[in-house]
């Protein structure tokens, strides 16, 4: 494991020095290009603070609308794809009850979904057709929860009912490794991930301790056919999977 020497200070002063760059991004008009900049700076100050290091492969869809499918890891994921990314996360409710993110999420404006509610799963599906149509690109996580990284988990599919109002859709599959790109031990991948009760301030001392990379790498886009969401889902599913299967993902 790579120990980073005096991580619990950095990553403090780093969050400081983020919450400096907030003003600033407030003053600035809301999805203009300024305040994405800002943004893009913010969330990658969040994510170099902690030892996170963000390295992409693959073209990234440009396509205005474009709704992203990723595996859902830990609660650093949002810093690492808002850095890389100027699209809205679908996110759980939750996350307005997190510090510091959870206060500014009204300003980059994710589509809050309550998992619980099933019930309301057809006005989440017409929020995210929504921005779709309106030319917002969108991050969907359709496992419903983390994992250890391990395996990407089944996908729930009631979401990707928003998927034929996407002009472009691509797969996303997201992992954690160590400094020169290699699988993580279990104990390692463990304290990386973000599972079931664990709480946000636990997890980000555990993430603030080490040195990681994480490498996002983007899959062949596909055009929405209409087709049924089921089949689209077990579609984006196997390509994520394989993809993930060719990578390093267990100790060497």
């Amino acid at each position: 494991m790579a120990r980073r020497r005096f991580g619990l200070v950095r990553a403090f002063v780093g969050l400081a020095a983020a919450l400096c760059m907030i003003p600033f991004w407030l003053m600035t008009r809301s999805r203009s290009a300024e305040a994405r900049t800002h943004e893009r700076a913010f969330f990658t100050r969040i994510a170099k603070s902690f030892g996170v290091s963000i390295e992409t492969r693959g073209p990234i869809s440009l396509e205005p609308g474009t709704l992203f499918i990723m595996n859902h890891i830990s609660w650093a994921d949002i810093p690492v794809m808002m850095a890389i990314l100027d699209a809205d996360f679908v996110a759980k409710s939750d996350m307005l009850g997190w510090p510091v993110i959870g206060a500014l999420a009204r300003r980059f404006d994710p589509v809050f979904v309550a998992r619980a509610e099933r019930h309301r799963s057809h006005h989440q599906v017409d929020a995210i057709r929504d921005r779709l149509i309106s030319g917002r690109s969108v991050i969907l996580c359709p496992e419903g929860t983390t994992s250890d990284g391990s395996a990407i988990l089944p996908f729930r599919t009631s979401l990707f009912a928003a998927a034929g109002a996407a002009r472009s859709i691509q797969p996303v599959v997201l992992r954690y490794l160590t400094p020169e790109g290699d699988a993580l031990s279990p104990k390692w991948q463990r304290e990386v991930a973000w599972i079931d009760d664990d709480d946000l301030l636990s997890g980000a001392v555990r993430v603030a301790r080490e040195e990681t990379l994480t490498r996002v790498a983007f899959l062949a886009p596909i055009l929405p056919d209409g087709g049924d969401r089921k089949q689209l889902a077990n579609a984006l599913h196997q390509q994520m999977v394989a993809a993930y299967a060719a990578a390093p993902n267990r100790p060497r």
